[in-house]
């Protein structure tokens, strides 16, 4: 398959058994009771979605794996001669 995806696949192997350990024990609690005007404006302070990847500040923007945008500018590998980091640099 090749050393990305054979990696993708593991984590994602690995992933997937953990979720299905958490739905089978919490999959019927409520994590939250929404409201129908939140759901229409926006979903504000409310649990939507589970990630780890990015998150999104108001004050501060985007952030992936813990890192804002800026700073992944400076850490992530860039090509050979480039000013901008390589975006499968992120899987890493």
């Amino acid at each position: 398959m090749g050393y990305v995806k054979d990696s993708f696949k593991a984590k994602a192997d690995t992933l997937n058994q953990e979720i299905k350990g958490i739905l089978e024990q919490h999959g019927n609690k409520v994590l939250e009771k929404v409201t129908v005007a939140q759901a229409y404006q926006g979903m504000r302070g409310i649990p939507g979605l589970i990630t780890e990847t990015s998150l999104l500040d108001s004050n501060e923007g985007i952030r992936f794996r813990g890192f804002s945008i800026p700073e992944l500018r400076e850490r992530l590998p860039k090509a050979e001669d480039g000013n901008e980091p390589l975006p499968e640099g992120l899987f890493y």
